[in-house]
């Protein structure tokens, strides 16, 4: 989860995706999250696929004949190519389907309306619920595909006098780079820093995520650890070679080098 207090005065403006109306879409929308499925990966899988429809086909193609029926359609499905061309074409049409239904309506995302000060929570094809920029009391964000952003809502007080919080989950914040400017928009129109740019952020998780590995090299090896290996890769792989080659009787150790 990133901090929206981290400051970060040099980052540029926000260019999140906007409704036809100008309202900020908070996550990613259902045409970002669906368009690279239908137009790569679902392909891909109709033409693995596609022997099976093209069996398919040539079955049906075969009954047609065996009842007398010698149409044009029958005729331009007698090559193997073609059969299999339009099997791929079917099952990909089929899986698009598939796959747009259950997204439809597990969908979620925020619509913040800028110059209303509003907020609404929209899940599948209904408004989940709705509040204003005045009770975002919290808005944090995953920068990376798969993570999650929560928005935290205060409601009406209660009979006790405290106002209770309702906390909104808008699944994939970081899709990409403009699903992630919609929550640092909705960060500063509420008041909050907004968080760093995604690319930032992505590339500092990427450097702990690859710093982390290195020490856990580094303490199997015995190695000991220096602050300059957190930022620079190639010095540390230098020393890191060099230590397993004195390991390995290859090199001559030098004073504070571990010993086998």
């Amino acid at each position: 989860m990133t901090d929206p207090r981290t400051p970060d005065d040099a980052a540029p403006a926000p260019a999140p995706r906007r409704t036809r109306n100008g309202q900020v879409v908070v996550g990613p929308t259902l045409r970002a999250r669906y368009v690279p499925a239908a137009l790569i990966g679902l392909p891909l899988v109709a033409a693995l696929l596609s022997p099976f429809a093209g069996a398919v086909i040539q079955q049906w193609r075969s009954s047609r004949l065996r009842g007398g029926h010698d149409g044009p359609l029958v005729q331009l499905l007698e090559p193997a190519g073609v059969q299999l061309l339009l099997g791929a074409l079917a099952l990909w049409a089929l899986f698009a389907l598939w796959a747009l239904v259950p997204l439809l309506l597990t969908h979620r995302v925020v619509l913040l309306d800028e110059r209303a000060g509003t907020l609404a929570l929209h899940s599948g094809l209904r408004v989940a619920d709705r509040a204003s920029l005045a009770q975002v009391r919290f808005a944090t964000g995953d920068a990376e595909r798969g993570g999650l952003a929560l928005i935290g809502v205060e409601g009406a007080a209660g009979t006790d006098g405290e106002e209770p919080q309702r906390q909104w989950v808008v699944p994939e914040s970081g899709w990409d780079a403009a699903a992630f400017d919609g929550l640092r928009t909705l960060q500063a129109a509420a008041g909050l820093r907004p968080a760093p740019p995604r690319a930032e952020l992505v590339r500092e998780n990427r450097r702990s995520r690859r710093e982390r590995s290195h020490r856990e090299l580094a303490a199997r090896l015995g190695m000991p650890w220096r602050q300059e290996y957190a930022h620079d890769e190639a010095a540390f792989q230098a020393e890191f070679d060099r230590l397993r080659r004195v390991l390995g009787g290859k090199e001559r150790p030098r004073d504070g080098d571990p010993r086998t």
